[in-house]
């Protein structure tokens, strides 16, 4: 009897501290801080799955690579639905600049070459102004 208390007990405790380690707050490995209309970038978070290590949304890569244009996929066509719901003060066209812009920073392979800074949209891209670094 003691022996199935002190079991019960224990796995109590063990299932309430892996639900616990299991909401900690994760790493996000998308960068981008750019988010024209508000819409941001899709986070990249670990999948816990080594061979699919990146998560976007649900669904894993098995690359950084995958994940990044995935997330910039997503944001593109938040972006853009908002510009054709007519609840944004700008257009697609601007969306897809926006998703240029990053997609060729990102090949910069530098977190701080990806973030937006005062006034708003004023870009930073070590990749194609070198002297931001």
């Amino acid at each position: 009897m003691k022996f199935t208390t002190a079991f019960t007990i224990l796995a109590a405790v063990a299932l309430t501290n892996a639900r616990v380690l299991r909401r900690a707050p994760q790493a996000n490995s998308q960068t981008f801080t750019g988010a024209l209309g508000g819409v941001e970038a899709t986070p990249i978070l670990d999948s816990g799955n080594e061979d699919r290590p990146f998560e976007v949304n649900g669904a894993t890569f098995v690359n950084l690579g995958a994940a990044l244009q995935r997330s910039c996929d997503q944001q593109f066509n938040g972006c853009a639905n908002l510009a054709n719901s007519g609840q944004g003060d700008f257009d697609t066209s601007e969306c897809q600049a926006q998703k240029d812009l990053r997609m060729l920073c990102q090949r910069s392979n530098d977190p701080e070459c990806m973030k937006f800074d005062d006034p708003p949209n004023n870009f930073h891209c070590c990749y194609l102004n070198p002297k931001m670094k």
